[in-house]
Formats: structure tokens, sequence, C-alpha cells
């Protein structure tokens, strides 16, 4: 039993938090042994009572108060979890990474990663062109900088009129953008495109 005692011991860190703990209390007992002949006992006996005020603090207050601070991973996006969509995608299963990335989208508002990788996806390996609709303009919704917001709005529309070939729903899109982002820095262009598209249909009908 001391011989367990021991190795488990030796197997502790000095720089842990149980390593200076077994530290503190060698040093108070050699200290106690040097009280006693002194006659300066209750000094020592007041030290033990310090530290072990201290251990009880630590163990109930100060750590639970700690754990509290300590953010979970349930708050932040799992990169484990993309990791493992990834996975899907190198084993041949692109819808069903898919829909595990729609899943993590709908289950955390605040979910930006999985939104980009839907759309390159959805845009990619599944040509579903729906798909990568929908994870742009989330991506775009949950955007806090209007750069980004700019950069996924811009993504829809070129992927209605590149990949749909929608020329209706773009300039839809075009004038949606140009109406919200007004100081954007293609904002210009932006609008020669949408006059430019104008000008065809009321040529073409």
């Amino acid at each position: 039993m001391i011989k367990q005692a021991w190795r488990k011991l030796q197997g502790v860190e000095g720089g842990s938090p149980a390593g200076l703990a077994i530290f503190i209390v060698a040093a108070m007992s050699v200290a106690t042994i040097i009280a006693i002949p002194m006659g300066v006992l209750p000094i020592a006996l007041l030290g033990w009572f310090i530290f072990g005020l201290t251990a009880l603090l630590r163990a109930t207050v100060i750590e639970k108060a700690g754990n509290a601070l300590i953010p979970k991973g349930a708050s932040t996006p799992s990169v484990a979890q993309h990791s493992n969509i990834e996975a899907m995608v190198m084993r041949g299963k692109p819808r069903e990474a898919a829909d595990a990335y729609r899943a993590a989208i709908e289950a955390d508002p605040a979910e930006m990663v999985a939104c980009e990788k839907l759309g390159q996806l959805a845009l990619r390996e599944l040509k579903d062109y729906d798909l990568a609709l929908w994870a742009y303009r989330e991506a775009e919704r949950r955007a806090a900088e209007p750069k980004r917001r700019v950069g996924y709005a811009l993504l829809v529309a070129g992927i209605l009129r590149d990949n749909v070939g929608d020329e209706g729903r773009t300039m839809v899109e075009l004038r949606r953008i140009v109406e919200r982002y007004p100081d954007a820095p293609n904002a210009a262009q932006l609008r020669q495109e949408l006059n430019e598209l104008k000008a065809r249909r009321f040529e073409a009908t």
C-alpha cells in the first residue's frame, strides 16, 4: 500500500496543483516537527489551519467560479464536427455531408463556418444551386462585418447569373445589393451591370 502511494506521488507533476499541495504539506510537516521542541507548536497549528482553509476554498468557491468562466465547447463552432463532416465528403458522401452542415447551421444561429462550407460543397460538388443560395444567404444574414455581408450577397448574385442563368433573379439580387449596401466599393460597377441587364431585357421584349 505504501509502495502504491509512493508510485502515485512520483507521478505527480511538480508544477501542478497536486504537486504544489504535496510540497506545502511536506514543508509544513517538517516545520511542525521542528516547532515541537522549540515550543512554538501553536504557530505550526495555525499554519495547518490556514492551509486547510485555503484548500477548502479552492475546492469549493474558487474552482467552481473558474469553471463557470471557461467557455464550453457547445458555445463555439465545433472544429471536430466540421472535420467529421469533411470526412464524409472524402468518403464519397457529399449529400450526407450537406445534410450534416445544414443541421449544424440550423442548430446554431451563430454558425458561420458551416454556411461557407455548405455553400462551397453545394456549388462545386452537388451542383445544388438552390442549396448554395440558401447557405450564402444564411452567411450574409449572420455576418457581423458589412464587407463580409456584401461578399456573400455577391456570391448569391454570381450563382444566379453564372450557374442558374436567371437574369430576372440576378437583377432583383443586384438591385437589393445596391440598395442595401450603397457604400460598397464596387457599387458603381453593380449599378452598371444592373442597367445593362435591364437594357438587354428591354430590347428582348
